[in-house]
């Protein structure tokens, strides 16, 4: 039975899809993941971590990780952005994202 059994788990993890992370490693990102709220499609970037309380460690762990967040989108959204120029969603999300990253800081306005 134990034959069988591994050779049902070997067959199990083979269908199994294959997926892809947004980050080359989990770091905190799963542990406390970035909210934010957007208008008009922009990021606000004064509600980045909204999700926490303002002067706990979690909400610090939050931010800092943002950065890596709206990094990543940024790059992928124009990798695909560059294959589909034709595509406004993806230019309009690129645009979005990379705009984020680079006006983000970890440090909140009144923290700098």
């Amino acid at each position: 039975m134990t034959g069988l059994y591994r050779q049902a788990c070997g067959l199990l993890l083979l269908a199994l899809p294959l997926t892809c992370a947004a980050e080359p490693t989990p770091g905190y990102s799963k542990r406390f993941p970035a909210k934010w709220l957007e208008q008009d499609g922009t990021i606000q970037l004064n509600t980045v971590c909204y999700n926490y309380p303002e002067n706990s460690y979690m909400y610090r762990m939050c931010r800092n990780e943002a950065v890596n967040t709206l990094q990543t989108r940024c790059q992928r959204y124009q990798a695909v952005a560059q294959r589909m120029p034709d595509n406004s969603h993806y230019l309009e999300l690129a645009d979005k994202y990379c705009t984020a990253a680079h006006l983000y800081s970890p440090l909140p306005d009144s923290r700098r």
